[in-house]
């Protein structure tokens, strides 16, 4: 009985692997679109605070003012590796250490026009720490953005986050409203991921019956 369990297991295995292999392409899916999504923003929010901003932007140098153009160009530039480098790394994508104590609504995205979109935690931290690094090159040109834990005018926006490890980030702490592709296929991910889970149980359950029929049979033989 537990050989034909033990079949089981093989093709919900494999079910298992061949889920986490297409999470894998819709990760590199959404890095990418976050990637487009974040050139466009640097740009358009660089744009939003030198108009907020006029009185600053009207001091600066034309040397100057060209400087702050050539780094943001230059952030637009470096997008999709900022992004491959921030949503690359571990503990935001379950496939890719699959385990059972991950909350079901982890990739969840609620709200609605009247209040908003929340996105889920484990995804938005990195997207907003993507779009921090603007807040750096908002800082040095005097655009009353901080983007450590330094003392300064009270007026000025906090652009980062402190870790648990005392360490800060940049981070984009304002509401955000992520592109259309960027919502679209972290719910593609999400459907896949309740379904991996469910599998997972299923695989650990198989388990966990192999292994008390295999005590019982050593019992049974056991003079």
């Amino acid at each position: 009985m537990s050989e034909k369990l033990e079949d089981i297991l093989a093709i919900k295995e494999n079910e298992l692997l061949s889920l986490c292999a297409i999470m894998q392409e819709i990760r590199v899916k959404f890095i990418i679109s976050t990637s487009d999504f974040a050139a466009k923003w640097y740009e358009e929010t660089a744009k939003q605070y030198i108009k907020k901003y006029s009185e600053i932007s009207l001091n600066l140098s034309t040397d100057s003012f060209g400087d702050l153009k050539k780094k943001v160009k230059m952030l637009v530039a470096e997008s999709k590796e900022i992004s491959e480098k921030v949503l690359g790394q571990s503990g935001i994508w379950w496939h890719e250490k699959p385990e059972l104590h991950s909350a079901v609504s982890q990739y969840d995205q609620l709200g609605n026009q009247q209040v908003g979109n929340k996105y889920p935690e484990v995804v938005d931290r990195p997207v907003r720490i993507v779009l921090g690094e603007l807040g750096g090159i908002l800082e040095e040109f005097g655009f009353r953005v901080r983007t450590s834990v330094t003392f300064g005018p009270h007026n000025e926006e906090y652009w980062f986050e402190k870790t648990e490890e005392k360490t800060t980030s940049p981070y984009f702490p304002h509401m955000l409203e992520w592109s259309k592709q960027m919502q679209e296929t972290l719910n593609e991910y999400n459907q896949l991921y309740k379904q991996a889970m469910l599998l997972l149980q299923s695989i650990q359950m198989i388990r966990d019956e192999i292994k008390k029929r295999k005590i019982i049979d050593l019992w049974d033989s056991t003079s």
